[in-house]
């Protein structure tokens, strides 16, 4: 039995906000230990158990995070951490901590010195991915926000007069349809993006990627490989589970 803490949880409606809520979700899905989840508000809850795993620090205090810290969770961590001395203790006292990429693990190490660290992509279905006869547009996909890059998306476009379709807060059927057919998949964040899920999956759609190097998925070698990509997002969840337990 272990306590697992995040905000990365679904909405009352079952609504799943963005990639992080996603990959909880398919790592809480049919787990191999009995879990029980705690929000960060009832965090104390969680002390009560010998085991804890925490995907999602953005919203535990000073005092919960060091009161955390001397149970040694398993700490993973969907994007790039606010620097703090509780967030390093917390890091640092952990059983194992996990980030997204190779980049993104790096930029932690930075700063913290856990025993033990490694990094896990996110979980996918590769069911969900077709790759169909493509049609000569380009896709950007993503939240609407500065960070993510959509001016840039436009002026790549723009400079190489290619039709850019652009998809913000759209339902994942409706971005996944699109992916199938798109040529180009563009994505240019402004800011580091740990992993980010848009590409893996422009990857496994078929799409010729654009991207740069704060895409923390280009630290992953052979990234715009469908066939490797593919192997390594199929055994995400079963090498998550093996570092946690």
């Amino acid at each position: 039995m272990i306590a697992w803490i995040s905000h990365h949880l679904p909405g009352p409606d079952g609504f799943l906000v963005g990639g992080a809520e996603m990959s909880d979700a398919v790592l809480l899905a049919d787990p191999p230990v009995d879990v029980t989840v705690f929000g960060p508000n009832n965090w104390e809850g969680a002390l009560d158990f010998d085991q804890i795993v925490i995907t999602g620090t953005d919203l535990l205090d000073p005092f919960a995070m060091t009161q955390l810290a001397k149970k040694k969770p398993a700490v993973m961590v969907h994007h790039e951490q606010t620097r703090s001395e509780s967030r390093a203790n917390l890091i640092n006292n952990s059983k194992v901590f996990i980030a997204r990429t190779p980049r993104h693990l790096e930029i932690e190490l930075s700063w913290t010195k856990p025993k033990n660290s490694s990094w896990v992509l996110s979980p996918l279905d590769l069911k969900e991915f077709q790759v169909k006869p493509k049609l000569d547009f380009a896709l950007w996909a993503a939240r609407w926000h500065a960070q993510k890059g959509p001016d840039e998306a436009v002026k790549w476009a723009e400079e190489r007069n290619i039709k850019l379709l652009m998809l913000r807060d759209k339902p994942r059927s409706e971005v996944l349809e699109a992916m199938s057919i798109a040529k180009y998949f563009v994505f240019l964040p402004t800011g580091f993006d740990a992993e980010p899920r848009a590409v893996i999956e422009a990857v496994m759609s078929g799409c010729e990627v654009h991207t740069n190097e704060l895409a923390g998925i280009t630290s992953v070698p052979n990234w715009n490989r469908p066939e490797v990509l593919g192997e390594l997002v199929a055994k995400s969840k079963q090498l998550f589970w093996e570092k946690v337990l």
